[in-house]
C-alpha cells in the first residue's frame, strides 16, 4: 500500500496493522497499487499512461505511486519500503521538514507548463543553431560573408532573449543564485541534464520517450555558458579590443567540447558525492541493478574491482540494457555520461569496503 504526498513523497507500508489513519499529515493519498491481484501489469501500465502531466486524467500522486511500483517490478528497487507503521509517518513527517537551507528537489513532472514552454523554445534554438553550424562548417573567416553574419546574430539575438526568459521562470526562482548570468547558466544546464537523465532512465525501464527538450535545452545553455567563460577570461588578459576580423562566430561556438567537458565534470562530481543523498542512493541501487544484468556483483570487493575495469572500458553502447551499437550523438554522449556516473558510485563503493564503512 503506497501512502503519497505531492507527487513525491512515497511511502510502501508492508505492514498488516494501521493504527492511526486520521493523523497522518495533511494531503496523504493511499494506493493500493501494489496489489497484483487487482494491479497486474499491464493495468499499470495503463494508470500509467492515464495519469501522466498533460493527460485529461492527470493526477500528480496516483502517476507517482503507479511509478513507483513500475520500477519495483521492473527493476526490483523498492527505495521506498517501509516494514512498520512509524516509519511510514516518519517519511511523510519529514517532507515538511524542508526548511534546511538546501534547494527544494525538482523532477520532470513539477515542471510548469510556461517553463516547458521556454524549454522547447530553447531547443529549438538549439537546433537551429545546429543547423546552422552544420550549412557552415567548411567555412573559414574570410568566407563568411554579411548575409551569413547578419544570420547568425538574428539567431544569436533570439537565443538570449529566450535564455534570459528561462533563467527568469519560476524554475530559474527555486535553483539560482541570479548573481552570476554565465553560472546562472551552468546551473540551469545541470538542472535540465538530470531532468532528462530521469526521463531516459523512466523510458527504459517502463517505456515511453525521454524528453529530448531538456537534453538540447541544457546543451545550448551550457554551450553559451562556456563560450561566455571564455571570453571573460580571456579579457582579463587581454584589455585592448579585438578587431573584428579576429572573431569568428562558426569556431569560437562549437560546443561538443564544450559538452565533453560537462559529461567529464559530471562524473568527477558523482565520484566526489557532489549530489544529494537521496539521488545518490537512487544512482547506486540503479548502478547495481545495471551491472547485475551485466554479470557483476558490486556488493562484494572483486565484484566492485571487475565492474570498474568494465566500466573504464566500456563503450557508450554499453551504458544501456538494451544491446546494439550507439548510432546518434545523443545517445552517445548519454552513454558516457551513464558510464561516468556509474564509475563514480562504483568507486565509492570499493572506497567503503576497503575502509571498513558501513
Amino acid at each position: 500500500m503506497y501512502f503519497v504526498r505531492y507527487g513525491e513523497v512515497c511511502a510502501r507500508y508492508t505492514g498488516k496493522v494501521i493504527r492511526d489513519e486520521e493523523n497522518l499529515p495533511e494531503g496523504t493519498n493511499i494506493y493500493n497499487v501494489d496489489d497484483e491481484r487487482f494491479f497486474p501489469l499491464d493495468v499499470l501500465e495503463r494508470e500509467f499512461k492515464r495519469t501522466e502531466l498533460d493527460s485529461d486524467d492527470w493526477d500528480e500522486d496516483l502517476h507517482a505511486a503507479v511509478e513507483v511500483e513500475l520500477l519495483r517490478r521492473k527493476s526490483g528497487m523498492d527505495t521506498c519500503r517501509c516494514d512498520k507503521w512509524e516509519d511510514v509517518l516518519k517519511m511523510l513527517e519529514d517532507d515538511d521538514a524542508d526548511d534546511d537551507g538546501r534547494r527544494p528537489l525538482v523532477f520532470p513532472g513539477e515542471l510548469s507548463l510556461p517553463t516547458r514552454k521556454l524549454i522547447r523554445e530553447v531547443a529549438k534554438i538549439e537546433h537551429e543553431e545546429i543547423a546552422f553550424r552544420k550549412k557552415n562548417v567548411h567555412k573559414t573567416a574570410e568566407d563568411i560573408d554579411e548575409a551569413t553574419k547578419k544570420e547568425f546574430m538574428e539567431l544569436d539575438s533570439r537565443g538570449w532573449d529566450i535564455r534570459e526568459a528561462l533563467l527568469d521562470s519560476d524554475l530559474g526562482d527555486i535553483i539560482l543564485e541570479k548573481y552570476d548570468p554565465v553560472e546562472d547558466m551552468k546551473t540551469m544546464a545541470a538542472q535540465l541534464f538530470f531532468l532528462y537523465s530521469q526521463t531516459r532512465l523512466k523510458a527504459e525501464v517502463v517505456g515511453g520517450k525521454p524528453d529530448e527538450d531538456l537534453f538540447y535545452a541544457g546543451s545550448n545553455l551550457y554551450a553559451h555558458a562556456v563560450v561566455d567563460q571564455l571570453e571573460d577570461e580571456e579579457d582579463e588578459y587581454d584589455d585592448e579590443e579585438e578587431d573584428d576580423e579576429d572573431f569568428d562566430p562558426l569556431t569560437d561556438y562549437q560546443a561538443e567540447e564544450a559538452l565533453d567537458e560537462f559529461w567529464n565534470a559530471f562524473g568527477e562530481y558523482m565520484a566526489g558525492g557532489g549530489a544529494d543523498d537521496d539521488f545518490m542512493r537512487d544512482m547506486d541501487a540503479s548502478t547495481e541493478a545495471f551491472l547485475k544484468e551485466k554479470g557483476f556483483d558490486i556488493t562484494t570487493l572483486a565484484g566492485a574491482k571487475a565492474a570498474q575495469q568494465f566500466l573504464e572500458n566500456a563503450g557508450p553502447e554499453d551504458a544501456f540494457v538494451t544491446e546494439g551499437p550507439v548510432d546518434n550523438e545523443m545517445d552517445e554522449a548519454m552513454g558516457r555520461m551513464r558510464l561516468s556516473a556509474m564509475l563514480g558510485c562504483v568507486k565509492a563503493r570499493i572506497q567503503k569496503m576497503i575502509s571498513g564503512e558501513k
